[in-house]
């Protein structure tokens, strides 16, 4: 072979040589690029897993409360009307029980003339018109000028009964004043400080749960 192939086939070779490395290099860059983007894919599927589980468990914990707190809610409103059944059975018997003090006419007659004897002096009138219920309009009308005679007024009584259990209703002769003195209407006007008075009795002893501390 001449010198001059020798060379040519020399330079092939160099050059097929160098094509091989080439290639083999941009096969390991491949690789490696391939490695990297599949490593990248990895942590962000990673990254979205642990966000979606964050995101899950956030909700799952808001459900929770949700339902915590609905239920709470349930159990404080029958609570609170469990209370306040409770309160207004007591009220109701308070106020039969001071139905009963006309039972006692005795009692019940010194306790009449204080109300009305109370109720003149709050309006400051010297004539006034005093209704009554039925039962006491019949006990007391014939001897009614003798029961009011030590009070400082003059107490017309009005031939029209109030309904009401006891007590007296005062009025001005001409009904712009009134004062009602009946059972009812002073449990009407006390029934903000009855009621606090009931519940302080019946539950200063429990939680908000109701759970006796005693």
């Amino acid at each position: 072979m001449s010198e001059r192939a020798e060379q040519v086939t020399a330079l092939r070779e160099a050059i097929l040589h160098r094509a091989r490395a080439l290639a083999d290099e941009h096969v390991n860059q491949g690789r490696l690029i391939r490695n990297r983007i599949m490593q990248d894919a990895r942590d962000k599927v990673q990254l979205m897993e642990k966000k979606e589980l964050l995101a899950a468990r956030d909700a799952a914990d808001r459900e929770f409360n949700r339902v915590v707190q609905s239920s709470e809610l349930r159990m404080q409103a029958e609570l609170d009307r469990n209370r306040w059944g409770l309160v207004q059975t007591v009220l109701d018997r308070v106020c039969q029980q001071i139905a009963l003090i006309n039972k006692d006419e005795k009692q019940y007659a010194a306790l009449l003339f204080q109300l009305l004897k109370k109720g003149v002096g709050e309006l400051g009138l010297k004539r006034v018109i005093v209704q009554i219920n039925a039962a006491d309009h019949k006990a007391f009308a014939s001897r009614w000028d003798e029961f009011t005679r030590d009070i400082d007024a003059e107490l017309r009584l009005s031939s029209q009964a109030c309904e009401c259990s006891g007590g007296p209703r005062i009025t001005s002769e001409d009904g712009d004043m009134m004062v009602d003195n009946t059972f009812e209407g002073m449990i009407l006007r006390r029934e903000d400080e009855l009621m606090r008075l009931i519940f302080d009795r019946l539950f200063s002893r429990l939680s908000p749960t109701g759970v006796n501390h005693g």
